[in-house]
């Protein structure tokens, strides 16, 4: 059974309470139609009354997203994404990726955000100025749908023309990180399968950190537009449909899409795979995932 929270309470939990509530309200209300136990344990203790005489030496045990230790593959293990991957992942609605973005900016706090709508952008017709940085999506409405698709999971198809050169997406819904320890508080502030997707989508680069696009654009998968840049988990030559044009700040069609057609992007057009470790993350290298 999917349930479906109010909003309002959750975001305004992000702003106004500490980290341990934060995490102790995610684990019981669960946004994505979870059990509620997924984050609960994560924190060792989380949801215990922090005020009581005998928590008082609590502060002296650090949480694990300040554990400067704590690298990739910790995260990964400890927040059971083995086990999460093993079943079909499901397909976020518009309120799973706004409280997303709501645990985002309330984990790097609002002046340090990086979602934001692009002035001018609802003149191509993405139409979300009205809407803020919490609801919705990087796509113009009604041009997309996600799909299931075998061997992929999760995958973008388009449901209307897109002509060579006509925008297809704005990033504007992506969240990024200058700081590892952030990127790590992050993931401790959100349900466990919401992280585990996280790992699946985020991309790191030396001049950006590490960012990860909380809308449908998570979801368009790699073709690789040279032999260099093809990964051993390919399974086909498809190549790269979508790409970032710089002048204007938006990914255009590098040729024309019809409807039916499966969005694609080149991973390593943006993302290099060492920058994780300057942030104090380690490597995703080596451990069949998608490196970015």
């Amino acid at each position: 059974m999917r349930v479906i929270l109010p909003l309002a309470p959750i975001l305004g939990l992000i702003a106004s309470v500490s980290y341990n509530e934060l995490l102790c309200h995610v684990s019981a209300t669960d946004a994505d139609g979870g059990d509620g136990n997924d984050a609960g344990g994560v924190d060792g203790g989380s949801c215990e009354n922090h005020d009581s005489d005998e928590n008082t030496n609590a502060d002296k045990t650090l949480p694990w997203w300040k554990d400067k230790d704590m690298e990739l593959w910790d995260m990964w293990e400890m927040l059971g994404c083995e086990e999460y991957w093993e079943t079909p992942p499901p397909i976020h609605d518009e309120a799973a990726w706004a409280y997303m973005r709501g645990a985002y900016i309330g984990a790097v706090g609002p002046e340090n955000s990086s979602i934001g709508i692009l002035p001018g952008s609802d003149e191509y017709g993405f139409n979300n100025t009205a809407s803020g940085p919490l609801f919705g999506s990087g796509f113009k409405p009604g041009t997309i749908e996600v799909r299931m698709v075998e061997g992929k999971g999760r995958a973008i198809h388009a449901t209307t023309l897109f002509k060579k050169g006509e925008m297809v997406w704005s990033d504007h819904f992506a969240a990024c990180f200058e700081d590892g320890m952030l990127y790590r508080k992050f993931l401790a502030s959100i349900p466990a399968h919401f992280a585990c997707d996280i790992f699946e989508w985020a991309y790191s680069g030396p001049s950006y950190g590490v960012c990860v696009d909380l809308d449908e654009g998570a979801l368009v998968n790699h073709a690789a537009a040279t032999e260099a840049n093809r990964q051993h988990w390919e399974m086909d030559e498809s190549a790269p449909n979508v790409g970032y044009d710089r002048e204007v700040k938006m990914h255009v069609a590098m040729v024309d899409i019809q409807p039916g057609d499966e969005l694609l992007i080149d991973y390593r057009s943006f993302a290099t795979v060492d920058a994780w470790e300057l942030l104090g993350l380690g490597k995703w290298e080596y451990n069949g995932l998608k490196n970015g």
